[in-house]
């Protein structure tokens, strides 16, 4: 009897168990219950190195600028490798001590971005040598027809190198260390995000804020839209269409309240809005652009839509070096749009060939610009609406 009484007793405590670990299993999480404040202020906050690093780049592109002058300077193409691998302390140095700092921005550069910045620089020294006013074929500075103090050094091919080099520096530093490096580590979960060191906080919190200070804005962002630089100062200039300013901040926000309090499931998901929306902007900065070339054809200033073409062209560069798996645009699609600048020769487009006003009607360059834009909006399922507003 005692035998046959024990079993049903087995049976029980081990159904009972087993209930106990299914419920468990299948427990709803719990939501960590937190804060997120309205402005960029956390525990352990310390971005400083990109503020740094965003100066050394502004006196990267400074220093390629004094090129833009009549009679030319000559610049050295060395003094700006020396520049962007931090060497031989070519900055002018401030209270962020640029050039004992033991930062670099090749260090935070794509490597296929660092290829190309390479071959700007050598472009520049040579371009940079000539002193013949700018013309088809021909280096050298041009005037705008429209403010004469605004100069221009352009390549053979009517290339500003400079905002090529800006827009590189960009889009291969600033929007690739943030969606490659910094977002991809907090949506695998790849970074610690345990040990606290006081001033920068976990290793994790750590990297949400320097992805932060590459972003360029105020903590109070976009309350405050003073002071931007870079993809700051282009998200607000695209927010009408794209709404980006929001869109970022909020999810910086969210996603650094969500670190400090344990909530993997929500930091993961802003991380992964902030990726999208760096592709989007990427791609809106190039409309965005479109619309400036084509005020300064309609204002008769060829020269100055040179300038605005080759920030799109090296808007439409940076795009590659974002390697996310989300990206929208395709390498082909990529292509695709350079061609747009210049079909018979994409790598290196004539722009003296895409704006000639000799030849060419302002209609007939507007159409050339409109298909850039169209092509981007296809791509990104961008609206007549929002491409008119970006």
């Amino acid at each position: 009897m005692k035998k046959y009484s024990y079993i049903p007793f087995i049976l029980l405590v081990t159904t009972f168990c087993w209930s106990c670990k299914k419920d468990k299993n299948n427990a709803t999480p719990v939501i960590p219950v937190y804060t997120v404040p309205t402005t960029y202020n956390f525990t352990n906050v310390d971005y400083s190195n990109q503020k740094k690093l965003l100066a050394m780049a502004d006196q990267v592109v400074a220093a390629i600028n004094i090129s833009n002058s009549i009679p030319n300077i000559p610049v050295s193409a060395q003094a700006l490798k020396d520049m962007f691998n931090n060497v031989n302390g070519h900055f002018n140095d401030s209270a962020l001590s640029l050039n004992a700092s033991g930062l670099k921005l090749s260090d935070y550069c794509s490597a296929a971005a660092k290829a190309d910045l390479m071959n700007y620089f050598d472009s520049i020294g040579v371009y940079s040598q000539s002193a013949a006013t700018a013309s088809a074929g021909v280096a050298g500075v041009a005037a705008s027809s429209v403010s004469a103090s605004k100069k221009f050094l352009l390549s053979p091919t009517g290339i500003f190198y400079s905002q090529v080099v800006k827009k590189t520096i960009m889009g291969g530093i600033c929007a690739y260390e943030i969606a490659n490096v910094y977002m991809a580590d907090s949506v695998g979960n790849s970074t610690d995000n345990t040990t606290v060191i006081s001033g920068s906080g976990t290793a994790l919190e750590h990297h949400w804020d320097e992805a932060f200070g590459f972003f360029g804005v105020p903590i109070d962002f976009p309350t405050n839209t003073s002071g931007l630089k870079y993809f700051g100062s282009y998200s607000n200039q695209v927010d009408a269409g794209l709404h980006s300013n929001a869109t970022l901040m909020n999810a910086f926000l969210k996603g650094r309240a969500a670190i400090s309090n344990k909530d993997l499931t929500t930091k993961q998901a802003q991380a992964a809005i902030i990726i999208s929306t760096f592709d989007q902007l990427g791609a809106a900065t190039v409309v965005q652009e479109m619309k400036e070339t084509d005020a300064n054809i309609e204002a008769g200033d060829a020269v100055a839509a040179y300038g605005t073409l080759s920030e799109a062209l090296g808007f439409v560069r940076s795009l590659k070096y974002n390697t996310s798996a989300t990206r929208v645009i395709t390498d082909a699609q990529i292509t695709q749009l350079e061609a747009l600048f210049d079909s018979a020769n994409p790598g290196n487009p004539n722009l003296y060939n895409f704006v000639n006003p000799s030849v060419n009607t302002t209609a007939q360059i507007e159409a050339k610009t409109n298909a850039i834009r169209q092509l981007i909006g296809t791509i990104y399922g961008f609206s007549a609406t929002e491409l008119a507003a970006l």
